[in-house]
């Protein structure tokens, strides 16, 4: 059809990659590779392609759904910009090597995101679950509960919320066992900035969802020095108890929606 076009870029230096370009030269070819798939739902998928020793993971997006879809704002379209806002804050994010579009008017028919894998990351239920040393570990997890709570400033800061930011997108890198724990934000097509009042609701749900699976490995004072340094206070004042009351509703009231749906 001649009203369905197309948006294909690869991002310096990979664009200047001899075997970077050889796969992701287009988006036809890039959207037919194939290889074992990691991550699926109904939109998308995610699998990777190893290249001169290097990984890089494809997201393959089916389809599009919603309002925004039809406004220029696909998921695709804004999980690609947010990995590169994350650089752009300083926070560790895989970095984008190529994406692309189809699309009919402004809504988005299908389309596919490249980015270049970080080596030596895991995410953070895998390590609760399968490395509980780690939890027991106290410089460990301080150090952890630490540069979490930093990036996460740094979010909202800058009028950001990830929208989606439970334990399983959040990826540590620790090259040795003296080496501080990096942390890695993934996963992030609902994320952006806000204003008052919305973007004080979204910090509520962005730290509910954190604390979602927090409370099954850390004790309360593990999780309120969290929330202090988050705040970058040593006392809580009337505004934060407050606050805290309201991530403690915000997981009531998910936990209660997940009941009424598994009913």
């Amino acid at each position: 059809m001649i009203l369905i076009k197309k948006k294909w870029t690869i991002f310096p230096p990979w664009n200047k990659t001899k075997g970077v370009m050889s796969k992701f030269e287009s988006m036809e070819k890039a959207f037919n590779l194939e290889g074992e798939i990691i991550s699926k739902s109904p939109q998308s998928e995610i699998f990777s392609q190893e290249i001169d020793g290097k990984r890089y993971f494809i997201k393959r997006y089916f389809c599009s759904k919603g309002l925004g879809s039809w406004l220029g704002f696909s998921r695709l379209r804004v999980e690609a910009k947010n990995q590169q806002r994350f650089l752009k804050m300083g926070i560790a994010a895989a970095p984008v090597v190529a994406y692309g579009e189809e699309y009919f008017l402004m809504k988005t028919i299908k389309g596919i995101l490249v980015t270049e894998g970080v080596e030596a990351v895991t995410d953070l239920v895998t390590i609760s679950n399968n490395e509980p040393e780690k939890s027991c570990d106290k410089t460990w997890r301080e150090r952890v509960i630490r540069n979490l709570a930093c990036v996460l400033r740094i979010l909202h800061q800058n009028d950001f919320c990830h929208n989606d930011l439970h334990w399983r997108n959040v990826l540590i890198q620790q090259r040795t066992e003296e080496s501080e724990p990096k942390i890695y934000l993934i996963d992030c097509p609902s994320g952006k900035r806000l204003f008052w009042p919305f973007l004080y609701y979204r910090k509520l749900k962005d730290l509910a969802s954190l604390d979602k699976v927090a409370s099954s490995y850390l004790t309360r004072t593990q999780r309120l020095k969290f929330y202090l340094q988050y705040r970058q206070i040593k006392k809580l004042t009337t505004k934060d108890k407050r606050m805290i009351k309201g991530i403690f509703a915000r997981k009531e009231s998910r936990l209660k929606r997940k009941l009424k749906r598994s009913l």
